[in-house]
């Protein structure tokens, strides 16, 4: 990176799905399904029903099973970097795999489509899409219906004051005079 790369213009955002329940919840949780678990079962063992026990005991699997699925797709992660020449958009996955899509920021268009917010019955939900020479990206595709319209203004004034750095950059009238000049 020469000097005058590290003097441009950088904007980053990093986005993530949201889990209400953290850790020690989920634990608190478990706890509770457990002890209704073995209460249910301690009743069920008195009654000469002793097979219950295993059902039980598979019920708190899988809902155990669900939300460590839940955190792992939680760690799903999309950075955004917008530059006076470039807007990076990299996607990194629960196991760590990075997929990056990088566009000029001069001709880059942040759309969210369709526009108007649909009905919740339609099951159709609003995209954010990032379009520049024939690549798309989709940005926060993880993200709940009701953020979607919030982040497309966000990432569209990011990626405008990326244009205005550029044109402040390439202006000579803006820029600073060079050393020994005066």
């Amino acid at each position: 990176m020469t000097d005058s790369d590290s003097n441009r213009f950088r904007e980053s955002l990093t986005i993530w799905p949201h889990r209400s329940l953290s850790p020690r919840g989920f634990a608190l949780v478990m706890a509770a399904l457990g002890s209704l678990a073995f209460c249910i079962g301690l009743g069920f063992f008195l009654l000469g029903a002793w097979p219950v026990i295993g059902f039980l005991g598979l019920e708190i699997l899988v809902v155990w099973v669900a939300f460590k699925l839940n955190y792992r797709a939680a760690k799903r992660r999309q950075h955004l970097t917008a530059t006076s020449r470039k807007l990076k958009i990299e996607n990194v996955s629960p196991e760590g795999n990075r997929d990056t899509t990088e566009m000029p920021t001069a001709w880059v268009q942040v759309e969210l489509t369709p526009r108007e917010e649909p009905e919740m019955r339609s099951r159709q939900r609003q995209k954010i899409i990032a379009r520049s020479h024939g690549k798309s990206a989709e940005i926060g595709q993880f993200l709940h219906p009701a953020e979607t319209p919030r982040l497309a203004r966000e990432v569209g004034r990011m990626v405008e004051r990326a244009r205005a750095a550029a044109l402040r950059d390439e202006d000579p009238a803006v820029a600073e005079p060079a050393e020994g000049s005066r």
